[in-house]
């Protein structure tokens, strides 16, 4: 594959979306389409009510349970391998959240479960917890297959609702397991929303903090206080993450793949990878071809 494809959330006969539900139970006309790796300029969130097969979120290999729910984020890569899998998917953009949160509110901030840099790409639901979410999307689904003129406008409190109910077991969750699930500063957000914008443009600490109002001493304490880690190396974290995606999922070369990420040459993105990973680029490339 040369190239990631990226999925729009495109319905029939509307020319802008910002919601669709998508039965996984493998009858009716749709199903959802997962088995080549691919991206989305929108948020899913998958609710499994049966278990089995496998799905892979950026390169690593999770295991489809039942009662559990997992989540992407635009600019993800993933595939589903979940024949024997029964639930839903919700697509949604954060437009939809507008009426709740605000144009100007950072989506990950509210619902941290998105933020892909917190590890935690899926939760087990405690059957209680699940039952009621699976009651209110079951309500969501009937509505978005009515033929009411206002769908998607009755549908976004079911799905704020839903979002939030899940937000506070994740927070739950973490604090059980010793994590720290929510950024308290809302900066820390915005500054990784702005480096998913422009980390192939290679900014540096300074060109950041410009456009965050900030002095480049104070981010650099901020992602130290929020994250143990220096700003420099959340910027590079998510290039890093870029090039593994595309080595991953596509056979492009790595002159390619240098040229994309807009390195001066290959030699330096060699070099860039090398002192971050511990491989080349080849090396990190040919692990996966040979397991």
């Amino acid at each position: 594959m040369s190239v990631i494809p990226i999925h729009d959330l495109m319905i029939k006969d509307l020319q802008h979306a910002e919601f669709d539900i998508i039965p996984l139970n493998g009858v009716g006309e749709r199903n959802y389409d997962g088995i080549i790796p691919h991206r989305h300029n929108f948020y899913e969130l998958f609710i499994f009510t049966t278990g089995g097969g496998i799905h892979e979120l950026d390169f690593k290999d999770h295991k489809i349970k039942a009662n559990s729910l997992h989540f992407v984020s635009p600019t993800q890569v993933h595939k589903l391998k979940a024949e024997q899998s029964k639930g839903f998917v919700l697509c949604f953009t954060n437009e939809i959240m507008y009426p709740f949160l605000g144009k100007d509110k950072n989506f990950t901030t509210s619902f941290p479960f998105y933020d892909f840099n917190a590890g935690l790409p899926y939760l087990q639901i405690k059957p209680g917890l699940f039952n009621e979410l699976i009651e209110l999307v079951t309500t969501v689904n009937a509505i978005f297959y009515s033929k009411h003129p206002n769908k998607q406008e009755l549908i976004s409190p079911y799905l704020y609702i839903i979002l939030l109910k899940i937000k506070y077991f994740f927070i739950e969750h973490a604090h059980k397991h010793g994590g720290k699930p929510l950024h308290h500063d809302v900066r820390i957000a915005k500054f990784k929303t702005l480096i998913d914008k422009e980390y192939s443009n290679h900014l540096n600490v300074q060109q950041y903090s410009e456009k965050l109002n900030l002095s480049p001493n104070y981010l650099n304490a901020l992602c130290k206080k929020e994250t143990g880690k220096t700003a420099i190396q959340l910027i590079h974290e998510r290039i890093l993450l870029e090039a593994k995606r595309l080595l991953y999922s596509t056979n492009l070369s790595i002159k390619e793949i240098s040229f994309s990420l807009k390195f001066e040459d290959v030699a330096y993105f060699n070099r860039f990878f090398k002192k971050n990973m511990a491989l080349t680029p080849m090396e990190y490339r040919q692990q996966f071809q040979n397991s």
